[in-house]
């Protein structure tokens, strides 16, 4: 009866392990369709990886606000409200404190249809950390020291160490 238990447990560890560990994948194209419905603010990676799925960080955090504006000196301002909105699951009543890396990038050009850029990026920002904790409403807020630099997108991503 040992050497069964053994062999069962040893067989659950191995079929946990060659299912939930791949750590790299596939990078696929996205259809054309699909990018244009991305907004200016734009979640990638998820934070972890389960057997049963992935959760991203998209599952707690929502964005309450977006706006930018021009200051009186020229400059644009992206103002963003981000709000960790706790566990959205029947199972999960707390949801997790979450914290973001969040970088911005500025073009003098508007963004094409199919998501890319039309030229460089006249500013873009270092990464930036944000923690969010459980209902909190972070207002993250980024000048652009370039004039006329008003078309802008936002990468938000799991924190990057």
């Amino acid at each position: 009866m040992q050497t069964f238990s053994k062999l069962f447990i040893i067989a659950i560890v191995m079929l946990t392990t060659a299912t939930g560990c791949e750590t790299t994948y596939d990078a696929h194209r996205t259809p054309s369709e699909k990018m244009q419905k991305e907004g200016s603010v734009v979640f990638v990676r998820p934070d972890m990886y389960t057997i049963l799925g992935t959760r991203s960080i998209r599952e707690y955090v929502e964005i309450s606000y977006e706006k930018l504006e021009v200051n009186e000196t020229g400059f644009p301002i992206v103002k963003v409200g981000l709000r960790n909105r706790g566990g959205q699951k029947w199972y999960d009543f707390k949801g997790p404190d979450v914290q973001l890396s969040i970088q911005t990038a500025f073009y003098n050009d508007p963004i094409q249809k199919d998501g890319f850029a039309s030229g460089p990026a006249a500013y873009k920002t270092n990464w930036q950390t944000v923690k969010l904790v459980r209902g909190q409403t972070f207002d993250y807020q980024v000048t652009c020291p370039v004039v006329g630099a008003n078309n802008y997108q936002m990468t938000i991503s799991e924190y990057l160490k």
